[in-house]
């Protein structure tokens, strides 16, 4: 059975393989259209796990190792340059 919502209105959750290609042709590339996808996905952030009523440590924590492995994965090639002439 076919889809009644075109393929430019699904998530992309919903679209299924072989529409993918066309999905991502359709998709917004222009600075203010990757601007207002990083506008979106930072309010669903917000009002999903900050500004709820009784919130609890999840949101922030996320924030915090998203912080911390950006910085691990920044700085790996020193941290192992380091270790390796450590033990020489």
């Amino acid at each position: 059975m076919a889809s009644s919502i075109p393929v430019k209105e699904k998530k992309l959750m919903e679209v299924k393989v072989g529409e993918l290609p066309g999905w991502i042709l359709m998709r917004d590339f222009t600075p203010k259209g990757i601007a207002g996808a990083f506008q979106r996905g930072y309010y669903r952030y917000y009002n999903k796990y900050i500004n709820v009523k009784e919130g609890g440590v999840a949101g922030i924590s996320m924030v915090l190792v998203a912080y911390v492995l950006f910085n691990y994965c920044h700085s790996y090639k020193e941290l192992t340059h380091e270790r390796l002439h450590k033990y020489h």
